[in-house]
């Protein structure tokens, strides 16, 4: 596998989602396109469809992110941290202390579920690019691939049982 390849498929929008020793799984990054292909090094690499101003999704990158985001969203409803917290069944004065400049506490993963629940959101993973050394990772492993992929199936099978 080839870093300037996977940079390549990468650059035209694709999503990585599986890499063997001569082809990378991709599938296209808009929501509700289903598209998946299988590209070869060397083989024609096409355009995905392209995010369009039709994507309601909020792409957050920290806590604060979040924070911000739905505060704006719990005001823009016009809602009070405390309905906000009986709608999500939280504690009451506890959704103060994650919102506030500063915060003194973040939420645990199950708060959080709760509180983007709670104003009408639902936490999506979509796939996104690969970071760099994850790409590195994926060319300097496939010599290994069989191994990993072995041990794998053996991890899953044990956790079945």
């Amino acid at each position: 596998m080839d870093a300037d390849f996977l940079r390549a498929v990468q650059k035209a929008q694709w999503l990585i989602k599986a890499a063997g020793e001569d082809y990378v799984m991709v599938s296209c990054p808009r929501a509700g396109c289903n598209v998946t292909l299988n590209l070869t090094p060397g083989g024609f690499i096409p355009q995905t469809c392209k995010v369009g101003p039709d994507m309601l999704e909020k792409v957050v990158q920290s806590f604060d992110d979040v924070r911000l985001f739905l505060r704006t969203r719990r005001e823009d409803l016009a809602l009070s941290i405390r309905d906000v917290e009986e709608a999500a069944g939280l504690e009451t004065d506890h959704m103060a202390k994650f919102e506030k400049d500063n915060p003194t506490k973040i939420p645990n993963v199950t708060t959080f579920l709760e509180w983007a629940g709670a104003l009408g959101y639902e936490v999506v993973l979509r796939p996104s690019p690969l970071p760099h050394i994850a790409l590195r990772a994926i060319i300097e492993t496939r010599p290994f691939l069989k191994r990993r992929v072995q041990r794998n199936r053996n991890s899953r099978a044990r956790r079945k049982v």
